[in-house]
């Protein structure tokens, strides 16, 4: 499943709280050096426009987050009630 199908899982109003609990993990991960530059390239230019919240914002994120800290990204979507989502990403990255 890709990134785009699995944020179609997430309902719009959660949107801005996803992104930031996201952003939020990104930041704080150990790994963060695992993120390519041009990925982070890519999530600086949404939140510089304010453009997280977005579904390209959530992709990049999730996206993002996965390859920083993997655990943290499925424990975000576990405590956001995203159990379909949690799942997909599960399985995607096995």
């Amino acid at each position: 499943m890709s990134y785009r199908e699995l944020i179609k899982k997430v309902p719009r109003p959660m949107y801005e709280k996803l992104s930031e609990r996201l952003l939020d993990a990104l930041l704080e991960a150990e790994e963060g050096g695992n993120v390519p530059s041009s990925l982070a390239k890519t999530v600086l230019y949404y939140a510089q426009r304010e453009q997280l919240a977005s579904d390209a914002g959530l992709i990049n994120l999730l996206k993002a987050l996965t390859l920083a800290d993997l655990e943290s990204a499925v424990a975000i979507l576990e405590e956001s009630g995203l159990k379909e989502a949690k799942l997909a990403l599960m399985s995607a990255e096995q």
